[in-house]
């Protein structure tokens, strides 16, 4: 695929309502092992919010999947700019 690693600029999980970011993506990771983490993320998001919809007790399955899409979402944004980053290069 390509040799691309993540760049370490996408944050994720506001601290109340605030605009400051709890965690960070690490920079170095390769964008394959990135993108297959987004995926599964996503998917456990996915299941979980499926839980809640289907669940009289939903809010112990929404949160967690906020917080799992909001990782999946942190890690393909700073994949993306890594990708766009290494197509200016060349």
């Amino acid at each position: 695929m390509s040799t691309s690693i993540t760049l370490g600029n996408a944050t994720f999980s506001r601290v109340n309502a605030t605009n400051l970011k709890l965690f960070r993506v690490n920079a170095g990771v390769p964008v394959e092992e990135a993108l297959e983490m987004a995926s599964l993320l996503q998917h456990y998001a996915n299941e979980l919010s499926f839980d809640a919809a289907m669940s009289d007790k939903g809010e112990r399955f929404s949160w967690p999947a906020v917080y799992l899409g909001e990782m999946a979402k942190a890690l393909i944004d700073d994949i993306s700019d890594a990708l766009f980053l290494s197509r200016a290069d060349t």
